[in-house]
């Protein structure tokens, strides 16, 4: 499994957070037909998007340094790029960025 990490340019922030959410109530209800449909539209989104994909031994060795600076983080689909400084030095403030899980096999068509 690898973790996508992609800035959301500022047009697609709405639909993105509708996906997001979408995809959680998914996950909850355990619909994994809805999960991979709504992974594939995410990777889709963020297909031209600035990104980097990690593996998700990185991403757990990356959300305990965010933890380690900032107690109250807790990890979301959306988060804001200074949590993601190791990944995207240069994001403007303000700017935020999509993490979420896909297997290797997803989004190979996109």
């Amino acid at each position: 499994m690898k973790i996508r990490l992609a800035i959301i340019p500022p047009e697609y922030l709405p639909v993105v957070l509708r996906l997001t959410e979408d995809l959680r109530n998914a996950v909850n209800k355990g619909d994994m037909d809805a999960v991979d449909a709504l992974t594939e539209k995410l990777l889709a989104v963020t297909a031209t998007a600035r990104s980097t994909d990690i593996s998700e031994q990185e991403w757990r060795r990356f959300l305990s340094e965010v933890r380690a600076r900032n107690e109250v983080f807790e990890s979301n689909y959306v988060v804001a790029a200074q949590e993601c400084v190791p990944f995207f030095p240069h994001a403007a403030a303000g700017t935020m960025v999509l993490q979420f899980p896909f297997n290797e096999g997803e989004g190979s068509n996109v």
